[in-house]
């Protein structure tokens, strides 16, 4: 009797169920400097600002506009990736308040309304938001501190601001800052097993199918082909490895 494993991919589709089309604009035309990234058919508008051309983003009529931010740098000590989240009701005020006394990070990314339909009660909830999923994906050092507690929102604001959340999310990936997407999820599936006997027994947690999600947006799904081997022999062979 032989064993093996069937490995099936597929890409993902948790993320985006639908194509999008996101703009990204240059006003300087300079591709390490300003950034703009909007998706065509929303009014969040996200902006990639380097440290050094935190001046030209003063100059911007959307720096004083309320948002949330993000500033991205590294630990000086340890060189791992680290990041801040707040809010704020006039942009460029924090940000040059960061300035002065932050000196970690190198680039900020800000997101903001285009119609300026965002509020600080908005801004509050995002930022609890922002630093909770930061925290849960584990991808970057949060200069934070502690979580906080979840603001006062009523629902139908808690609903718009879920909503400005998915577009700051997959425009901060877009720009090459995962902050919210974890490095891998790996969950079990209870699936039936097609014994030698032919007939459907349930699987025990140990046995179960394992689906992983990777970082490069493909599902690796491992199934046991144990209707062609003994069930003790499938358990004793069976492997499972992640892909980073």
């Amino acid at each position: 009797m032989k064993y093996g494993f069937r490995i099936l991919c597929r890409t993902e589709e948790d993320m985006s169920e639908h194509p999008q089309t996101i703009q990204i604009f240059l006003p300087s035309g300079d591709p390490q400097g300003i950034r703009t990234a909007a998706i065509t058919t929303r009014i969040v508008q996200v902006i990639e600002i380097p440290r050094v051309r935190l001046e030209a983003f003063l100059a911007m009529p959307e720096a004083g506009f309320v948002g949330v931010y993000v500033l991205f740098g590294e630990n000086e000590q340890t060189s791992a990736p680290m990041a801040y989240v707040g809010q704020t009701g006039n942009l460029g005020t924090r940000l040059k308040q960061h300035n002065e006394k932050k000196d970690f990070w190198n680039r900020a990314v800000v997101a903001l309304s285009l119609t300026q339909s965002l509020t600080l009660t908005h801004a509050y909830y995002l930022e609890w938001l922002s630093i909770t999923r930061a925290v849960k994906a584990q991808r970057f050092e949060l200069d934070n501190g502690t979580i906080g507690t979840k603001p006062h929102t009523p629902p139908a604001m808690e609903a718009e601001c879920r909503e400005v959340f998915e577009t700051f999310d997959i425009l901060l990936t877009t720009l090459g800052y995962p902050l919210f997407d974890p490095l891998i999820r790996a969950r079990v599936v209870q699936t039936p097993v097609i014994t030698p006997h032919h007939t459907y027994n349930p699987v025990a947690s140990e046995d179960a199918e394992q689906e992983f999600y990777c970082r490069a947006s493909v599902f690796l799904l491992v199934q046991p082909w144990a209707a062609m081997v003994p069930r003790k022999k499938a358990l004793s062979n069976k492997r499972c490895s992640t892909v980073r």
